[in-house]
């Protein structure tokens, strides 16, 4: 039985690929369909933009980290500071590259990098509800002590 899929873009992103909103955000695939038709050839271009399809829609947060200056540092750090990240609906556009400098590491800076975003944001997340479950206790309190204070006042002659 032969496994190929059908079409070349099933070769990375399949339907089981997506996840639940709480899930990591992943890269998990590479969109043939967005590159040059060159690629891979004497005439084709040395650096492009690569697409790569993403999980599920990124948050707020996620977006954030992605864009963050950190990012940019860490692309330096490991030798590509030429490249660059944007995020794009469930889209990763990844500049300045080629097929061959993700295969040879840049892939693996690049899920790094959204899955640090992933994390980020998580803990942001964590730290918001804590702070809201914080308030609501301190303000139930507060409640408390309102009513039994109001409770012990007698109008009484």
């Amino acid at each position: 039985m032969n496994s190929t899929p059908e079409r070349t873009e099933d070769l990375f992103a399949r339907p089981s690929d997506l996840t639940g909103p709480e899930d990591p955000l992943r890269v998990t695939g590479i969109v043939l369909s967005s590159l040059p038709a060159e690629t891979l050839t004497s005439e084709g271009p040395q650096r492009y933009t690569v697409t790569a399809s993403l999980s599920r829609r990124p948050d707020p947060l996620e977006i954030e980290a992605v864009h963050a200056e950190s990012t940019r540092r860490k692309l330096e750090e490991a030798g590509f500071g030429h490249a660059g990240l944007q995020i794009a609906d469930r889209r990763l556009l990844i500049f300045s590259t080629s097929l061959e400098e993700l295969r040879d590491g840049l892939a693996q800076v690049v899920g790094t990098i959204v899955r640090t975003a992933t994390l980020k944001a998580l803990a942001q997340k964590d730290l918001a509800r804590q702070a809201r479950a914080d308030l609501d206790e301190a303000e139930h309190e507060r409640f408390l002590r309102v009513a039994e204070t109001a409770a012990a006042i007698d109008f009484g002659p």
